[in-house]
């Protein structure tokens, strides 16, 4: 059954090489067996090329190769990979990272993945003090400390978390400084939140903004607080949002606003490359803060909350700790409270693995799969649950290519990224690297970074790769036992009625920020499924960046000893790779996008329009939008025909297996629709995000948006008092979309 569009099941998956038909037959206890296994290739007789008749439907060819391939994913591996990956803690940049790295180099190679190289980045990274931890104290009228904390959190398994220094509280790009003076709580430290407070009265302006984590990137909280005018932030993990974290926890991580090397932006930072920017320019632009930021525990949040003065939060402020939460500014009794970061920027190497498994028909084309391995502590659940995944993935498909005669049609790539913890560096400076080819080559880009519960799958993607992301899900067996007994029997089903969306299927999201996937789509153009595990409430997960993210957690609290959930991962990881390099038609549904442009984007669009207090100077933002909606009726069409297009093609071939130059050129143009929507500018004020339909929020770093630009633009002229200038911004972002909804109508067509 073909997909809706232009995406054909695999039914027809061995239909596409140059080669006719192949038996690979072996003797088995004395019967002859004849074993119909495909890449994209046909199938030839080993014996002069004479075909065989086949016992076997293409459908079920395809269905043996997938259990083949899933069956080979073994838990215990996966769980021999973790304890590999997390014997001590490995910040990127760090001696203890580079052994990780040339771990995974032996894994990828001991796997039989050909090309196992590493490269190699120079980047700007922060730590801390290791000998003297960060601090918050609060001192008397006297100046004394009534109580200062410890800056160190204790292990409770100190065979898996004793490292030295594994216990430090610390973010990463803080300022170093000191700083004594009144604290104000901020709630979230939302550009909302904030706001809130200047209506209640209550100025930042010279205090300490106490924030807790949660509701979007912790860099866009102490950026927000700066901005307001704080001297320095405090982050917390509330009980609230903190669901396992023992009191004295932390959550540690990045604030920079920006997606890889601060100091080469848009170009990759190789070793010898000139830097453009400066440290001092890097702060200038808020990148990175110029005040001292830290994480605390709630433990440590409730000695500041319970001498807190002022007047309690509004009532959707108040948090789990066992006190009234009050906004303040200031503690009570006159005491005050000090905040010591010591912190440092060093110059460092960080170093990506990858590795391939060839593709036997188009070498030329790449499925990426990737995942970070780099971790604030030992990151056994991230990111670490994932590259244990990944490794055995790796060694489960070159095995099902010695044991079968499968060979994927098109290149498997195998990524491990570095330095992602500090801002998606070793995944963005590589994308940087390799625009051009990752544009004229990848087909897709697969990430798993980590679990974020263990109940359900979910999946952010764009929706031309909705359809091949639910199909896939339903071939995988649940890992739930008590989900099978209620009639799930595999992921698809408890995804499904977990989480729905609209038209009977699964809610999927725009990916945001928040992992490796972030440059392949915002600024190279390719599509992206990015996906994990998560529980029923899609809350924060359990020990999120801390100390106890260590394999007791993984093979005890979110999974069972035989790494059943790890192994439904690496199933699905495994089936979308094997589904995206064998197809004959690309997987990928152009006419999802032009759906959603017509019947979603612009109604959306012009609503927002509409809602604007009525003003000439939105007159030709309007007009933009009456002819955006024009061209996205006749994508929608052109999209149309061409699916019907390409299911012609794929049924030649079943007739003329040698014909593969019209499935070539079927396949450039679905790539080359994607591609229509780099914008090669980027957004105002950010040329990293250059698609224009999914970016990154600008007030979130964590959440996708679309058309950024467009609605960036209309909030600009919501403040603005020159309207008329505001106005004309607003109708160009508009027009730029268009201008790219039109590209991709005319890379559909024929002919010109």
């Amino acid at each position: 059954m073909p997909y809706v569009g232009v995406g054909i099941q695999q039914r027809s998956a061995s239909l596409r090489s140059h080669r006719m038909i192949r038996a690979y037959a072996a003797l088995l206890g004395g019967v002859l067996v004849s074993l119909f296994i495909v890449g994209m290739g046909k199938m030839q007789a080993d014996a002069g090329g004479v075909p065989i008749p086949r016992k076997e439907s293409i459908e079920e060819i395809q269905d043996q190769i997938g259990r083949a391939l899933m069956e080979a994913i073994e838990g215990e591996k996966i769980k021999e990979n973790l304890r590999a990956l997390t014997k001590e803690p490995h910040q990127a940049g760090t001696k203890a990272n580079e052994r990780v790295a040339k771990t995974i180099e032996k894994m990828y190679t001991a796997a039989g993945l050909q090309k196992v190289h590493t490269l190699t980045y120079d980047v700007l990274l922060s730590y801390p003090d290791w000998d003297r931890p960060n601090t918050v104290s609060i001192r008397n009228r006297a100046g004394r400390a009534v109580f200062t904390s410890r800056g160190v959190s204790a292990p409770i398994l100190p065979d898996e978390q004793g490292a030295p220094h594994a216990g430090h509280q610390w973010l990463a790009y803080s300022a170093p400084g000191t700083f004594e003076g009144d604290v104000v709580y901020a709630h979230s430290g939302t550009p909302k939140d904030f706001a809130m407070l200047k209506k209640l009265g209550i100025d930042v302006t010279g205090k300490i903004a106490m924030m807790r984590y949660g509701e979007g990137f912790r860099g866009d909280k102490v950026a927000e607080a700066q901005a307001h005018g704080a001297r320095a932030a405090i982050l917390f993990s509330d009980p609230a949002e903190s669901v396992w974290m023992p009191p004295e926890g932390v959550q540690r991580g990045s604030i920079m606003k920006l997606n890889g090397d601060p100091l080469t932006p848009l170009y990759p930072a190789k070793p010898g490359a000139y830097k453009s920017r400066t440290v001092d320019e890097v702060k200038e632009a808020r990148i990175i803060p110029s005040i001292p930021a830290l994480p605390i525990s709630y433990e440590t949040a409730y000695e500041i909350l319970s001498r807190l003065g002022g007047r309690p939060v509004p009532g959707e402020w108040q948090g789990n700790v066992n006190v009234t939460y009050r906004l303040g500014p200031g503690l009570r009794d006159g005491h005050t409270t000090v905040v010591d970061v010591k912190s440092s920027l060093e110059t460092k190497h960080v170093h990506n693995v990858v590795g391939y498994i060839p593709g036997q028909d188009e070498e030329d084309r790449y499925v990426i799969l990737g995942n970070h391995f780099d971790a604030w502590v030992y990151g056994s659940i991230d990111p670490n649950s994932g590259t244990a995944i990944l490794a055995e993935v790796a060694r489960a498909m070159v095995e099902t290519t010695k044991n079968t005669t499968w060979r994927p049609a098109r290149s498997i790539m195998f990524a491990a990224w570095d330095a992602e913890e500090y801002g998606l560096l070793g995944s963005t400076e590589f994308v940087e690297e390799f625009v051009q080819q990752l544009g004229d080559r990848a087909v897709a880009y697969l990430n798993m970074d980590c679990f974020a519960g263990n109940f359900s799958l979910d999946v952010r993607t764009i929706p031309s790769m909705r359809d091949v992301a639910i199909d896939v899900a339903k071939r995988i067996p649940n890992h739930l036992e008590e989900q099978v007994a209620l009639g799930r029997k595999t992921l698809y089903d408890t995804w499904a009625r977990t989480f729905p969306g609209q038209n009977g299927q699964p809610d999927m999201k725009i990916p945001g920020g928040g992992s490796d996937h972030a440059g392949f789509l915002t600024f190279a153009g390719v599509p992206v499924i990015d996906f994990n595990m998560i529980n029923a409430t899609r809350n924060s997960y359990p020990l999120y960046h801390s100390l106890f993210e260590t394999p007791f957690v993984n093979e005890h609290l979110y999974d069972k000893p035989d790494f059943a959930m790890h192994r439904a991962i690496g199933r699905y990881w495994a089936e979308l790779a094997r589904t995206l390099a064998d197809s004959p038609v690309f997987p990928i549904n152009v006419t999802k996008i032009a759906e959603e442009m017509g019947g979603n984007y612009v109604v959306e669009l012009r609503k927002t329009l509409n809602q604007l207090p009525a003003n000439p100077n939105l007159l030709e933002a309007k007009q933009q939008v009456d002819f955006l909606e024009k061209a996205a009726a006749k994508f929608l069409v052109r999209s149309q025909h061409f699916a019907e297009h390409a299911r012609h093609v794929n049924a030649e071939l079943q007739n003329n297996p040698y014909d593969q130059r019209k499935l070539r050129g079927v396949n450039e143009r679905i790539m080359m629709t994607e591609r229509c929507f780099v914008n090669p500018r980027g957004s105002p004020g950010a040329p990293q995000n250059r698609h224009v339909l999914y970016s990154i929020s600008e007030h979130d770093s964590y959440s996708g948006k679309v058309m950024a630009a467009v609605y960036d633009a209309i909030d600009d002229y919501a403040n603005a008092t020159d309207k008329k200038k505001a106005g004309r911004k607003v109708a160009e972002q508009i027009s730029i979309i268009y201008h790219s909804v039109h590209c991709a109508t005319n890379t559909l067509k024929h002919f010109f």
